[in-house]
């Protein structure tokens, strides 16, 4: 009798941790209040730069000289507001590279993980500016959490591609 009772007020004792899970995330955290820098785009499951220039070295050094630059190039900033896990038409802007911006519309959504932009701007001739663009165009989900990472996750021909941010301002 007295295991029975232990054994109840264990699961009374859990019940708030059942209660207050959530499998949703909180895309307002996440996206919004930060600076993303593109870190590099990998084929989904790699971890370094895919090669999007083929044996043009020199405009390799060109892109990877611009992405070396510290807040200057390839970042965004997420602007928006949830509506319970959703964020509809936020806004997105940032630079590509040298003075070149970007500006749109992105959606997101905490319970699937989808994701929407629609980005317009300038990749002043550059390699990696025309991926990045394009990815952001092509993203159709995300991943990310509250401690500085995100990824977008859009296909590219018959390849997956992962986007990976890290955060350069709070």
């Amino acid at each position: 009798m007295k295991k029975n009772i232990f054994q109840i007020v264990g699961l009374f004792l859990l019940l708030p941790l059942f209660a207050g899970c959530n499998d949703s995330d909180d895309i307002t955290a996440i996206f919004t209040g930060k600076t993303w820098k593109l870190n590099y785009i990998t084929e989904d499951g790699g971890h370094e730069m895919f090669n999007f220039w083929g044996s043009d070295n020199v405009a390799r050094t060109k892109s990877y000289e611009e992405l070396e630059k510290n807040a200057s190039s390839y970042n965004i900033i997420f602007d928006g507001i949830a509506e319970g896990d959703i964020i509809h038409n936020g806004t997105i802007r940032g630079n590509v590279i040298k003075s070149f911006s970007l500006e749109g519309s992105w959606n997101a959504n905490g319970k699937d993980n989808s994701f929407k932009a629609s980005v317009t701007g300038n990749d002043g001739g550059d390699v990696l500016a025309k991926n990045f663009l394009e990815g952001l165009n092509a993203a159709t989900s995300y991943e990310g959490d509250t401690n500085g990472n995100l990824y977008l996750i859009y296909k590219g021909g018959q390849r997956t591609f992962r986007m990976v941010f890290r955060v350069v301002n709070n």
